[in-house]
C-alpha cells in the first residue's frame, strides 16, 4: 500500500463530504460519499446515486469513477469511501469489480480508504478486497489509450 500522506486523505474526506451532501438517496436515506486521486493528481468526488425502481442506482465510489472518466482521467492512485456510520463501509462487490478493472490500465493496484463518521479510517487495496479480478487485460484489450503516460 502506498504511503498516502495526511493532506491527501484531509482532501479526499473533503471531497467525499460534498458526495454525502449531494447523494441522492431516496430509497435508503443512506448517503455515501466517495473521492478518487488521479495519476495526474485531481481529485473527484461521487456520491450514490438511487433510483425509486430498485437497482438502477449508482454508487458513490462508481460516481466519483465516472465524474474522473468523464473528465478525461483513468488511472487511480486512492479511493476513499465514507459514510455517517460509526464504522468505515467497504466497496460492493460491483463496485469492487469497477475499482479493478480501472487498476488493469495502469497494471497497479490501487489504495482503498474507508471512513467512518467518527473519523475511523481502515486501509486495504482493490487487490486485497478483489484477488484475481477478471478484467480488460484478461481478454487481451488493449489499454495504453488510457495510459496517462501513453497518451
Amino acid at each position: 500500500m502506498n504511503s498516502i500522506g495526511d493532506l491527501v486523505i484531509q482532501k479526499l474526506i473533503e471531497e467525499a463530504n460534498i458526495g454525502i451532501a449531494n447523494a441522492f438517496a431516496v430509497r435508503t436515506n443512506f448517503p455515501v460519499g466517495s473521492a478518487v486521486l488521479t495519476y495526474g493528481g485531481r481529485y473527484y468526488h461521487g456520491c450514490n446515486i438511487e433510483s425509486v425502481i430498485s437497482g438502477m442506482g449508482t454508487c458513490a465510489e462508481r460516481c466519483a469513477i465516472d465524474n474522473s472518466v468523464a473528465n478525461g482521467e483513468y488511472c487511480f492512485k486512492v479511493i476513499l469511501i465514507k459514510t455517517n456510520l460509526e464504522e468505515p463501509v467497504k466497496p460492493c462487490g460491483m463496485c469492487l469489480q469497477y475499482i479493478a478493472e480501472f487498476a488493469q490500465i495502469p497494471d497497479q493496484d490501487i489504495d482503498i480508504l474507508m471512513v467512518s463518521s467518527k473519523g475511523k479510517i481502515e486501509r486495504s487495496t482493490i487487490f486485497t478486497l478483489l484477488p484475481g479480478a477478471f478484467g480488460p487485460r484478461d481478454l487481451g484489450l488493449d489499454l495504453t489509450k488510457f495510459q496517462p503516460y501513453k497518451r
